[in-house]
């Protein structure tokens, strides 16, 4: 039995992809810790490691030495949002109450001769001011930065810090030489300016955060917050969160279902469309399953309660978009290796820009406001966001298309791949036999042929029977008297009707009886190339019709395999189906590569073979023998309607079991990709561009600089843009 095992700790305190980087490193730094994923976005990280060597106590108490919060399990994303959402809000108001009287005070003799203080009182009410804002309303900036300091580490924190920090005690030290007849500039307005906007930049963080989480909001409150119960024989409202296993729930017309179950009594229409999208009500029956947070349509109904209620298929589709939510894209790492180098070398060009304007103005003011603009606004917090608000918006919006993918990567693998294979049963094809073609050869027509072959096969439960019993049903074509029924599997039957011998199957079937099947048989190969089974009916050695069937072709397969073939190399077809059949649905379709009468386990080889040839794979499939495929391929995606076992060997899941959802895979991803790229450039660029200007490099030649207060401000809309932009996923039409 493996030691490894693998847990998710929700932690508190992070604002920058440094601080992601230095939770990595120190969780990674511990033996026995394989692996550690920290995500900004969602505030957790999920840790590998051996637990004969390393505890839960121990990672945590390990997080809290890197200076944050830190706690067993998945984190509440809606209520972690909550909590920053008001912790921001209350800082941020504090801050500005207390920034503009001072701002007045600072800024007001610039615009006027008259003074609302004298210059001595001025500068004791800026430092009182002052340092309430940043003392108390930005101490936690304050406080983490000093845990990093204790740790050797340091994140946007150490900036915001430094700046502010030198920006209050130079000042502190400008009036003591006012005090003593000097005449020194002030930046207590700088240092307090800079940590309201620092405030006013993640209090919006919060806002869009709680944006992006709408799609988990949005499935968690499909959930009623009570249910009737019926107990004992009477009926009872009661909370929904305690609602067990076994018990028996009434659900009224107009009410959500609260929990998985089985229908008792009476017949309702469902409406599960927020579940899967499917727009039409979904007629039920006794003993049909229901699904928690799908809607009652007509009538109540009586169910038992068959799950509990962490292992719905609404709490498995929540748990799923989170998991999503919570992972690393690859094009992460590039952002994540240069944010943990980032802060030393900032620090590193803030004291460069000190010596310089130190030698080359000492008593220019530009030293100081140089060096401070530097800090603030090299905050690599736009880095730390770019790829995780894509990926938290990106798998929301998805999920509310039914389309859930199980991972964060999942959004680069697709743009990456340029081989599709496909599952042919259930997957290209609806997973059912119909009737497509009744012919007549002698003295029967077509109605006749299926009445009695509906008939003989009443006691069947082969596919090929319930089709044809499905089509006499389905047209009221008159049953007729058979009786004497053999069976024989795989091959058809032999019967009596009207005291004549009846004998219904395939062809070998047929000939093994001494039955000549003259032009019927031509008929049949033309069928049969065309991908359909074909049964052959005979009364007394003479053949009187035949029935062509069809696993019939998704009506959209055609439209995706047309899509695919414009954007990627090969597409496959693989079935256990003979190869006729397999070749004529490959036919229909448009596929020139396929594989017949193959095994479970020669689908995983063929996906294997092509990977060793550098192909990058996407495997769709829905049965119990996809699910090696779908494990080996790149990415695996299963079909909805498809077996548990699929599903959970698969990387998306496409809820509503509609194959046109691939095209909106295939898309979307481009999409998302296309913003994380746009947030990563921004991020770069906007860097790049500002830490010179704020260095006072053009200051010689252009005059161009930057004032602690605009670095700050510059520094909160650049992570805003980022957030901004990968909300832009929430209003692309798909």
């Amino acid at each position: 039995m493996s030691n490894k095992i693998e847990k998710t700790f929700e932690i508190d305190g992070m604002h920058c992809a440094a601080c992601v980087a230095n939770v990595e490193k120190g969780l990674q730094a511990v033996n026995g810790i394989t692996d550690s994923r920290v995500n900004l976005m969602t505030n957790s990280a999920v840790v590998a490691y051996d637990n004969t060597k390393v505890t839960t106590d121990s990672i945590i108490s390990q997080i809290t030495k890197l200076g944050y919060k830190a706690k067993l399990g998945r984190p509440d994303i809606l209520k972690q949002n909550e909590r920053e959402l008001v912790r921001s809000k209350k800082n941020f108001i504090g801050a500005f109450l207390f920034t503009v009287p001072l701002m007045l005070i600072a800024m007001y003799p610039m615009f006027t001769d008259i003074e609302l203080l004298a210059i001595k009182e001025s500068a004791v009410v800026q430092a009182i001011l002052g340092g309430f804002i940043l003392f108390y309303c930005g101490r936690s900036i304050l406080i983490d930065a000093f845990k990093q300091l204790t740790n050797l580490r340091s994140n946007m924190n150490t900036l915001i810090s430094m700046g502010t920090l030198t920006a209050y005690f130079w000042s502190l030290y400008a009036t003591y030489l006012i005090f003593n007849g000097g005449e020194e500039f002030l930046y207590f307005e700088s240092a307090a300016m800079i940590i309201t906007l620092i405030l006013l930049g993640r209090f919006f963080e919060a806002k869009s955060k709680g944006k992006a989480g709408e799609a988990i909001k949005a499935l968690m409150s499909l959930t009623p917050p009570k249910a009737l119960a019926e107990i004992n024989g009477v009926e009872l409202e009661i909370e929904s969160a305690t609602i067990q296993k076994g018990m028996m729930l009434i659900v009224r017309p107009g009410e959500r279902i609260p929990i998985d179950g089985r229908i008792l009594e009476n017949r309702p229409d469902i409406d599960e469309s927020m579940l899967t999208g499917e727009s039409l009500p979904v007629s039920k029956i006794e003993g049909d399953e229901v699904f928690g947070g799908s809607l009652n349509g007509n009538i109540p109904f009586k169910m038992e309660v068959t799950t509990e209620r962490d292992q719905t298929l609404l709490s498995s589709i929540i748990r799923l978009v989170t998991d999503a939510q919570s992972q690393k894209a690859p094009i992460q790492k590039l952002a994540d290796k240069i944010s943990s180098v980032f802060v030393p070398i900032v620090l590193l060009i803030a004291l460069t820009t000190l010596a310089v304007w130190y030698f080359v103005a000492p008593e220019s003011e530009m030293m100081v406001r140089s060096v401070i603009a530097v800090l603030i606004i090299a905050c690599p917090c736009s880095l730390g966001l770019a790829t995780p608000t894509a990926i938290l918006a990106g798998s929301g919006r998805l999920a509310k298309e039914g389309i859930i993918i199980r991972h964060g990567d999942i959004f680069e693998k697709v743009t990456k791949l340029n081989s599709v294979i496909f599952d042919k049963t259930g997957t290209l094809t609806m997973g059912q036999l119909e009737v497509v073609e009744v012919k007549s050869f002698a003295e029967m027509n077509e109605q006749d042929i299926i009445g009695l072959t509906a008939s003989a096969e009443i006691q069947s439960e082969h596919p090929i029977a319930k089709a044809i019993i499905a089509y006499q049903k389905k047209y009221q074509l008159e049953k007729r008297k058979i009786k004497d029924v053999t069976i024989f599997p795989g091959f058809g039957l032999k019967a009596e009707y009207n005291n004549r011998r009846l004998v219904i199957g395939n062809s070998t079937f047929l000939k093994k009886e001494k039955i000549n099947l003259g032009n019927a048989e031509t008929f049949g190969e033309s069928e049969m190339q065309k991908g359909r089974t074909v049964i052959f009916v005979a009364l007394d050695e003479r053949i009187t019709g035949m029935i062509a069937l069809a696993d019939k072709v998704r009506p959209e397969a055609k439209d995706v395999i047309s899509y695919l073939k414009s954007e990627i190399e090969t597409i496959t077809l693989l079935s256990g189906d003979t190869r006729t059949t397999a070749g004529g649905v490959a036919r229909t379709l448009g596929i020139e590569n396929f594989e017949a009468e193959i095994r479970p386990e020669q689908k995983q080889t063929i996906v294997q073979s092509l990977k060793r040839a550098g192909f990058k794979i996407a495997m769709i499939g829905d049965g119990i023998n996809d699910a090696p495929a779908l494990a080996e391929a790149d990415i695996g995606i299963a079909i909805g309607s498809g077996t548990d076992i699929a599903i959970e060997s698969s990387d998306v899941i496409l809820v509503r079991s509609e194959l046109s959802d691939i095209i909106k895979l295939f898309k979307f991803s481009k999409f998302t990709m296309q913003i994380i790229k746009q947030n990563l450039f921004w991020a770069f660029a906007y860097n790049i561009l500002a830490i010179p200007v704020a260095a006072g490099i053009f200051y010689p030649l252009f005059g161009w600089s930057l004032s602690p207060m605009i670095a700050a401000g510059a520094m909160s809309f650049s992570s805003l843009f980022v957030v901004l932009n990968s909300l832009r996923l929430n209003s692309i039409e798909l």
